[in-house]
């Protein structure tokens, strides 16, 4: 990724000879008025595919929505219209096929997903490291990347999850999941994913504002109740379990801390643990992910508006992450700080199996370690900084003071 500097930058994809219907060179695609994601064209391609008997979509007018604020709003490429139209085909055809699954295994909507753990903190502050270090222990079990790419797919047989495994990992080294991806042994399509693209799929996710340079979703987002997405949600994660059923069941998503009332209409048994970091160091990493996932698909982007961005979502997410919480008896949650999981992973990992009902035994132990030492040397040394998306660190501390000095960090 280019870093930018202290000066107003913008980072310019290169200009179009025609777009993608053949005109002649003007706006780019995703100029208002410049209806690049057409949800009717979606519709349209993902019943063709599904077939004529395909039940009505779910999710209709929040699909709507994102396809208007995305040709408003997100600039994107003639590629990276055909992408963002690509994934959105694609979580069409899963609701569609997931439909006919319920239907015809009606045994699917009765797996059973025992008190679930939710882990939840914004990018950067550990979340999927400690997702992975649980998964060393033989009772704890997540989701896999190449799972979460289809929940719907007939992975019964060898044939069938070696070639979901193998979209997995071509999924990983597109530049787009190379932005998501880990130290050392978390990249695999293999190790856990996060639990976002299911939410994806009813397009009510936080996570596409990482992706996409949506500002009006986002708005829209934060006033909504997500518990019918959290109900899709389920479905789909009983459809990945019903496969091999799991005992505890671990998941990840950045953004579920500011939904956790919502979540627990869905799961009223999921026990939450919160990862918790200066919220300086979030923005920078959170802004770099951002610009870097929306490089791939945007026909400009500018750093400084995206570090201005997403220093007003994380100030928002932390006050309605701590209002929701408070529906959360303190027997159900769990708050870890991520200088304590980078300087004591051994000790967090105990601590976190303990809470969740799961005995850390110290062979279990000894695999955590030697993890937790692999992705030490494999982290990146240089760290995004706030001045390279125009921001003051110290001012950033000053902002976030009171959440700072609730959580220590």
């Amino acid at each position: 990724m280019q870093r930018p500097s202290n000066t107003h930058t913008v980072l310019t994809g290169r200009r179009p000879a025609a777009d993608i219907r053949g005109r002649a060179a003007g706006p780019w695609p995703g100029s208002p008025g410049d209806a690049v994601v057409d949800p009717g064209a979606l519709l349209r391609s993902s019943a063709a595919e599904c077939g004529r008997d395909a039940p009505p979509p779910r999710f209709r007018a929040e699909l709507e929505r994102l396809a208007e604020t995305v040709n408003a709003e997100a600039r994107l490429t003639p590629d990276g219209a055909a992408s963002v139209r690509d994934r959105l085909v694609a979580a069409l055809s899963l609701q569609w096929r997931l439909a006919a699954l319920l239907r015809d295994v009606p045994e699917v909507s009765d797996a059973a997903l025992p008190a679930p753990v939710f882990i939840s903190g914004l990018p950067g502050s550990g979340t999927s490291l400690l997702q992975n270090l649980l998964l060393e222990h033989p009772d704890v079990d997540s989701p896999a990347r190449w799972e979460l790419l289809d929940p719907a797919a007939p992975a019964g047989e060898p044939a069938a999850r070696r070639s979901l495994i193998g979209r997995a990992r071509a999924h990983t080294e597109t530049p787009r999941g190379a932005a998501h991806r880990g130290p050392g042994r978390l990249r695999g399509a293999t190790r856990p994913g996060s639990c976002h693209r299911l939410l994806t799929n009813a397009f009510q996710s936080p996570a596409l504002g990482l992706q996409l340079r949506v500002p009006g979703y986002w708005q829209w987002l934060e006033s909504r109740d997500l518990t019918a997405a959290y109900a899709f949600h389920r479905e789909q994660l009983q459809a990945i379990t019903f496969r091999i059923p799991v005992r505890t069941l671990v998941l990840r998503d950045p953004f579920h801390a500011a939904y956790v009332r919502d979540l627990l209409r869905v799961y009223p048994d999921a026990r939450v643990i919160r990862l918790h970091r200066d919220p300086s160091a979030v923005v920078a990493f959170t802004a770099a992910l951002s610009t870097a996932l929306r490089g791939s698909v945007s026909a400009e982007v500018d750093p400084v508006e995206v570090g201005r961005e997403w220093t007003e979502h994380v100030e928002r997410h932390l006050d309605r992450a701590a209002e929701a919480v408070r529906t959360v008896g303190e027997e159900r949650l769990l708050d870890i700080r991520h200088d304590e999981l980078v300087s004591d992973p051994v000790g967090v990992a105990r601590q976190v199996l303990q809470f969740i009902g799961v005995e850390p035994v110290p062979s279990v132990l000894e695999r955590v370690a030697g993890l937790a030492r692999s992705t030490a040397d494999s982290a990146a040394a240089r760290p995004p900084r706030a001045a390279d998306f125009g921001l003051s660190a110290r001012a950033l501390r000053a902002r976030f003071s009171a959440y700072r000095a609730a959580y220590q960090v």
